[in-house]
């Protein structure tokens, strides 16, 4: 098996000789035939092994088991003991999602304590195809179907070109010693009951099933390759980028034959899956308003493009503003300037800036995100306008609307900030002292 992996290495441009490596080693027969290998190569390489303290005795053997091994052959061992279950209930996500975040966050650790280069995982195969399988059911689409890649950043996987079969069969001839997880003969996780009990159905059907599958997920990688071009083109036609948010161009869409999959694959980075993908497409024609979520982020139908933008946070912060203020940076970047009111004053008619009477203030003053229900009343208007009528009059998309900021006097609105004054604070003619606040751009 080595001169095959050797070969592979070279054929995907996986490694060089000089690089260093982290071998993620469990115990089990896939890892300990990867450590076989590599002993036998000229790599400078350490071993991270990870107790998941899931299994009781059974894991805590697995790391004895590693401790002994690698003390007999001098290998640099890492090992590392995790809250697997605790961690898993406090982020609110299954055992196995728990355990693959906590051990690659430590591997990528390890790399930069080290100053190594790469993590290498036991992959083979068979691993490939499940995770194939598993990807066809979740509607992952043409990413998900090229399985698992040999190299990802700093990630590898050199024995993606040997099945199950031929790493036990290596096991075996070596007389290598490994640990069984008896876990892996349980049928409580998705992928084992794909190993367990769906993949020998296909092989009863042709057994050369997963050597097809696997060529299959190899042309399907280099097919991957130019459909992320061609997708990447397309997002320039529609896609523009204005401040924190992504503007989706609706009439491009609505032109495109594969609008759904351009959607889908704009979306998906985001949080957005296939489904809501669909969704979006059908709304294409539907009126302004329409707002979609993931996790992450939010989706807003404006007129003439669909608004991309974080969720809202800071909705109920407060920022105070004390009388001798002269700047603030946070949640905007702010000048303070108080004037006197002679002669050569003239008022600004920059939008960014509100000339206000500072002897109507009342300190501190308050910026913080509108409310439902609250009025003012518009420069050069003697009536109150509800906040949420000037936003449809002036046309304010949604995120427009959230993201607006106001300035309070005593609970008064002073300042819908970049729009309008309230009239109650405007300049007179008997204004000694002007406040004079201004937008500046963040640095």
């Amino acid at each position: 098996m080595l001169p095959k992996l050797e070969n592979y290495i070279a054929t995907e441009h996986l490694l060089l000789p000089t690089d260093r490596l982290v071998l993620a080693v469990s115990g089990g027969c896939d890892s300990v035939v990867m450590l076989d290998l590599f002993r036998q190569m000229k790599h400078d390489f350490v071993v991270a092994h990870c107790n998941f303290k899931l299994r009781g005795a059974e894991s805590d053997g697995d790391e004895v088991f590693m401790r002994d091994y690698c003390g007999e052959y001098g290998i640099e061992l890492y090992v590392k003991t995790f809250e697997t279950r605790e961690f898993a209930l406090q982020e609110g996500i299954s055992i196995e999602m728990a355990a693959r975040e906590l051990r690659y966050q430590w591997f990528y650790e390890l790399l930069d304590s080290l100053t190594y280069d790469y993590v290498l995982t036991a992959h083979h195969q068979d691993d490939l195809v499940e995770t194939l399988l598993i990807n066809l059911s979740r509607g992952t689409g043409i990413r998900g179907l090229s399985g698992i890649h040999p190299k990802k950043e700093r990630l590898v996987r050199p024995l993606l070109f040997a099945s199950r079969e031929q790493i036990n069969s290596y096991a075996a001839e070596h007389k290598l010693p490994y640990r069984e997880d008896s876990s892996n003969q349980e049928f409580v996780h998705q992928r084992n009951l794909i190993r367990h009990k769906i993949l020998p159905l296909f092989e009863e059907i042709n057994p050369a099933f997963k050597a097809n599958a696997a060529r299959t997920a190899a042309i399907l990688k280099e097919t991957e390759q130019v459909y992320q071009a061609k997708v990447e083109d397309e997002k320039a036609g529609f896609v523009t980028r204005q401040g924190g948010q992504l503007l989706l161009d609706i009439s491009y869409l609505q032109q495109s034959p594969f609008a759904e999959t351009l959607l889908f694959e704009m979306l998906h980075p985001f949080g957005f899956n296939a489904g809501q993908a669909k969704e979006i497409c059908q709304a294409l024609k539907a009126e302004a308003g329409k707002v979609f979520y993931s996790e992450t982020h939010r989706l807003v139908k404006d007129r003439a493009v669909f608004i991309l933008s974080p969720k809202a946070t800071d909705g109920l912060k407060r920022f105070y503003i004390e009388a001798d203020c002269l700047e603030i940076a946070e949640p905007l970047a702010i000048q303070i300037q108080t004037l006197a009111r002679d002669e050569h004053f003239q008022f600004s008619q920059n939008p960014a800036v509100a000339d206000l009477d500072f002897d109507l203030l009342e300190f501190p003053l308050v910026l913080k995100k509108w409310e439902q229900g609250e009025y003012f009343q518009p420069l050069g208007m003697n009536g109150f306008k509800k906040l949420s009528d000037f936003f449809i009059d002036q046309k304010f998309s949604i995120p427009e609307k959230e993201n607006c900021w106001i300035l309070y006097s005593a609970g008064k609105v002073v300042w819908i900030v970049g729009h309008r004054i309230d009239n109650r604070f405007k300049i007179a003619n008997d204004t000694q002292h002007v406040y004079r606040i201004r937008m500046t751009s963040k640095k």
